[in-house]
């Protein structure tokens, strides 16, 4: 039986170089996740967007796109009190990053990344009134 003390290990994680010219913060799993956040309301909006054109959105999809459109503007409020001013140029690119995986037209994702933001300037503007 080994009874030496355990070994401690340190992880320094270097940030990821930005491809900015603006000062911002970069933590490349929460860009990743914010990311991962636009693609699911640009899913529920393409959904929501079938289904209008089948007789009208169901319950479920009204309460998928609340359910991620309040983690986006979480994730919005979040990322600006740490730093990210450029908090809509990534949300853009880590969105059309992420339907562009899914094998997503190009047409069509700049549509869905596009509706995805406008919907959040929408939020972030009703609640500040």
């Amino acid at each position: 039986m080994d009874h030496s003390a355990p070994t401690t290990i340190t992880l320094e994680f270097a940030p990821a170089p930005s491809t900015s010219t603006a000062r911002s913060k970069s933590a490349p799993l929460l860009e990743a996740h914010l990311g991962a956040v636009v693609g699911a309301v640009a899913g529920v909006i393409e959904e929501g967007v079938a289904e209008c054109q089948d007789g009208g959105l169901t319950s479920k999809t009204k309460s998928q796109s609340a359910k991620f459109l309040c983690e986006l503007l979480f994730l919005r409020q979040y990322m600006l009190d740490v730093g990210f001013s450029d908090f809509d140029r990534l949300a853009k690119e880590r969105g059309v990053e992420v339907l562009v995986a899914c094998d997503t037209p190009a047409e069509t994702v700049n549509f869905l990344v596009g509706e995805t933001m406008k919907l959040l300037e929408k939020l972030v503007r009703q609640q500040a009134n």
